[in-house]
């Protein structure tokens, strides 16, 4: 006897049930879908817990980016003192006006932080102590000439070699940068 295969469309050949013995055989039930919650409370928990430490760690990184922004505002200026400087160097009045905002920009960022009665008639020495208290380099030199570069005529500011310049603008970045006023 020959066998006959039977041919059902896109199946390929299929074995003749002459005697009936498949068709009480049905498909194979495909399994339920798993989810993705969590089972046991214990991870619910700790996933409520990881979403607040979260929630938490961003927002005081987004308090102290806000509390510190005065920083980033004054080291923004002092880099354009720094290009107004190198701009102005044959020019006398603009290279005197751009080493007075030196002093008048650390002036600003410690009234930036520190109580106004405090800070806002400091001049001289008193200026430079707490300058120096607050974290500052400012040695007798770098002080003497940032009362000079606020006070003096521009012609004897603009005297101030690239050297004095050159660290002036360093110190008064690294105050910016490092300083910590408490109130």
């Amino acid at each position: 006897m020959s066998a006959v295969v039977a041919s059902v469309a896109g199946q390929g050949p299929v074995p003749p049930d002459g005697s009936g013995q498949l068709a009480p055989l049905k498909e194979l039930p495909l399994p339920d879908v798993v989810s993705y919650v969590p089972q046991t409370v214990g991870w619910i928990v700790l996933a409520v817990l990881l979403v607040a430490a979260f929630a938490v760690a961003g927002w005081l990184v987004w308090r102290r980016r806000r509390r510190q922004l005065y920083r980033r505002v004054a080291l923004a200026e002092l880099a354009g003192i720094e290009a107004s400087l190198a701009a102005a160097r044959a020019d006398a009045v603009q290279r005197a006006s751009a080493l007075a905002a030196i002093a008048r920009l650390l002036k600003r960022t410690s009234l930036a932080v520190a109580p106004r009665d405090q800070v806002a008639s400091l001049s001289g020495d008193a200026w430079l102590a707490f300058l120096q208290r607050t974290r500052g380099r400012f040695d007798a030199r770098s002080g003497a000439l940032l009362a000079l570069t606020s006070y003096a005529p521009a012609q004897q500011v603009a005297a101030i070699s690239a050297e004095d310049t050159t660290a002036l603008i360093a110190h008064a970045r690294d105050w910016i940068e490092h300083h910590h006023v408490e109130v």
